[in-house]
């Protein structure tokens, strides 16, 4: 596992991610973690189960009856359940959590603000104005470090894999309700790899064209 592990004021340990990597957690909570992201949690973590993020990663929480499991990002915290969400602090402005099974709350520090999430749903936060928002998403789940889809429409299939890559793919086209995906995308699956595949289920082509990726049919 390349990952560097250092101790901080001999309290907290930090991993700091230097590829996609799964990380386990003393509770056996499963944390995927993106390149560059890094977390942080005391050397007691079975006392109190809290861990600080940096960047994007995706936590599959061990669930323990009578224990809280917390995460905190920028000026705000989750509390779950036992569950399965993924964290996305894409800039200083905009934080995205996304649940795909389970139960959270998400808590603003600014403001107390609490929203208790349901399945297939995703809030938007603001760290500078404390703003939040909330959609709800459909056709998509996660198990064992995948991505599964089923009859996912094609559109919000790329939306989804913008999100997840930071990319920026563009439909040009007509899409019939046919175009739509069931299958799998690993966390570590390369972009270049997710749309090779996507092209060939769907009959589809795609060209790279002024740093954005154009499919069509």
């Amino acid at each position: 596992m390349n990952s560097v592990r250092n101790n901080i004021e001999d309290e907290f340990i930090k991993v700091i991610a230097q590829q996609n990597q799964m990380y386990i957690l003393p509770d056996s909570t499963k944390v995927w973690m993106e390149p560059g992201s890094s977390i942080k949690y005391a050397k007691a973590f079975n006392q109190k189960r809290e861990v600080w993020l940096e960047g994007n990663s995706f936590f599959e929480v061990y669930k323990q009856e009578g224990s809280f499991f917390q995460v905190h990002i920028n000026k705000a915290f989750i509390e779950v359940k036992g569950t399965c969400f993924q964290i996305q602090q894409t800039n200083a402005e905009r934080n995205e959590i996304t649940l795909f099974h389970g139960k959270i709350e998400f808590n603003v520090e600014s403001t107390g603000e609490k929203i208790v999430m349901s399945p297939a749903q995703k809030v938007m936060y603001n760290p500078n104005n404390a703003q939040t928002q909330v959609e709800n998403i459909m056709n998509i789940n996660w198990k064992d470090g995948r991505y599964n889809f089923k009859d996912t429409p094609l559109p919000q299939l790329i939306s989804i894999v913008n999100q997840i890559y930071q990319s920026n793919i563009i439909l040009v086209g007509k899409f019939t309700e046919q175009s739509s995906f069931t299958g799998s995308i690993r966390y570590d699956e390369s972009l270049n790899d997710v749309i090779e595949k996507l092209c060939f289920s769907l009959n589809l082509t795609y060209k790279n064209q002024n740093n954005e990726i154009v499919i069509y049919n």
